[in-house]
């Protein structure tokens, strides 16, 4: 039974032509601000293509302070939930504000 594996005799890697880039200068370590020095390892890790796997941060929403909340459910002929929806779409309302206002406007 032979140990290839049906791919045949491993080829060597022909490492002769391989030519180390050069450093980029460095001062003394005490002389080079911790800033300088995560620049040039992020220059090196753009350079070699690498994607940062630290999280991104999420911004948090800012809510106000909110009286407790309920749902109402309303069935109503489309073209009228189709105007309250065009309505909160132009004022920039939600659906709770949008009723709030139209009650106020209408003195209930």
């Amino acid at each position: 039974m032979s140990n290839d594996l049906g791919f045949g005799k491993p080829k060597k890697l022909d490492l002769s032509a391989f030519q180390p880039r050069a450093p980029e200068p460095l001062e003394t370590k005490a002389a080079v601000p911790v800033r300088d020095e995560e620049e040039a390892a992020d220059r090196a890790a753009e350079r070699v293509g690498f994607q940062s796997r630290e999280p991104v941060q999420r911004v948090k929403r800012i809510r106000r302070v909110s009286e407790p909340l309920d749902q109402a459910f309303v069935r109503a002929p489309i073209d009228v939930i189709n105007r309250f929806k065009q309505y909160c779409n132009q004022t920039g309302m939600s659906y709770g504000e949008a009723l709030d206002e139209l009650m106020r406007k209408a003195g209930i």
